[in-house]
């Protein structure tokens, strides 16, 4: 028997087992590799999920297995109507506002006065509890001045059953150095401070620099981000400076188009750093619908940067089964999902969110503990 034969004779079979995602996944979260993309639906939804005004706006209220409407469509059908939008797409909230920034005729006013929408409706659906009547009342006052997030925490919103955290607080409590969010909000930030982070808040600038602007485009040159001290990066604006919101689809547009044509090596709008964590980093999506505009144009964005034909991390993709009668033919369907985002090097996991969240935070604990 020659050395190739006896080697052959020796292999154990189990050595050439392929892994699966959790097994690959633990390492590179112990190594601070793995980037989560947290979308701005994900906050939303779970902060109005349990308001009738909000749940009564389609026929029956949707459960989380299906894709009727989500929570944060049926919000924005309630703006369309408050706003008088004409067309039947009520729930696509970049055409909505599309038509109100066309509308109102100045765009940065504009998004000024979709914030103040929000948080009155907020306001308004979380007033009638006797313990929140007199911080609805002092925040209404106060309700130009004040920020959304700031509401909703001092409002001790989301709310989750006793024994359930917050999924977002397990995402913030893995050792990770960087995170990025289409969201407008700072939930983020406060879900990394409350597990004893100190998290540095940088925003994309894509419509133009910001005079006295008290929020960063991205650290020193030198600046390292660390699991306790965490970057997050607001890639579509923050609510504390509206002309950063990518809101409507001439926003989605513009910012495809300024991307397309950042060519300064020196100041790019993407900051050089964060496009080598796109091409470079296994990432995961996490809360975002396939026909949405934000999904569209962020996935476009990270395909731009990835080479498929280099040896790139794969991604993550978490998304709800579609059901049927949104996409016809369910298994051709998601089977062509499926090699779509294979081939820009993404696995697909139809699940629930926030399930996955918790069993990512399960699967790092155990993996943890084991390596202690």
């Amino acid at each position: 028997m020659n050395r190739f034969e006896r080697f052959k004779e020796n292999l154990s079979k189990e050595s050439l087992t392929k892994t699966g995602f959790w097994e690959d996944t633990m390492p590179l979260i112990n190594r601070g590799a793995v980037v989560p993309i947290i979308s701005n639906s994900f906050r939303i939804e779970q902060i109005f999920r349990e308001q009738k005004e909000v749940t009564d706006q389609v026929p029956e209220k949707p459960h989380y297995d299906d894709e009727d409407l989500t929570y944060d469509e049926q919000l924005t059908k309630v703006w369309a109507d408050f706003i008088e939008y004409p067309m039947a797409d009520k729930h696509n909230l970049a055409r909505v506002a599309q038509y109100f920034l066309v509308e109102q005729k100045d765009n940065l006013q504009a998004r000024g006065k979709y914030l103040e929408f929000l948080k009155e409706f907020f306001l308004e659906v979380v007033g009638d509890e006797e313990s929140n009547r007199e911080l609805v009342g002092k925040f209404k006052a106060q309700v130009k001045e004040m920020q959304f997030a700031d509401m909703v925490r001092e409002l001790e919103y989301p709310r989750f059953a006793p024994g359930q955290e917050d999924p977002l607080c397990l995402l913030a409590r893995l050792p990770l150095p960087i995170y990025i969010t289409t969201s407008y909000y700072d939930f983020l930030e406060c879900a990394l401070e409350s597990e004893g982070k100190r998290p540095r808040s940088h925003v994309c600038f894509w419509s133009g620099e910001i005079p006295n602007a008290k929020i960063d485009r991205w650290p020193e040159a030198d600046y390292v981000p660390s699991s306790t001290e965490p970057i997050v990066y607001h890639l579509f604006g923050i609510e504390s400076y509206f002309q950063t919101l990518v809101l409507s689809e001439d926003d989605f547009m513009d910012f495809l188009v300024m991307m397309a044509k950042d060519t300064d090596t020196l100041n790019p709008v993407i900051p050089l750093k964060l496009r080598e964590v796109l091409a470079n980093s296994p990432l995961l999506l996490l809360g975002y619908q396939l026909r949405d505009w934000d999904f569209r144009i962020l996935f476009r964005l990270i395909s731009n940067y990835r080479n498929r034909d280099k040896l790139t991390p794969r991604g993550m993709y978490i998304q709800l089964k579609p059901e049927s009668k949104i996409i016809g033919n369910k298994e051709k369907s998601l089977e062509y999902l499926s090699h779509y985002f294979d081939r820009r090097k993404f696995d697909v996991e139809w699940t629930n969110i926030e399930e996955f969240i918790k069993k990512l935070w399960t699967e790092w604990n155990k993996y943890r503990q084991g390596q202690s």
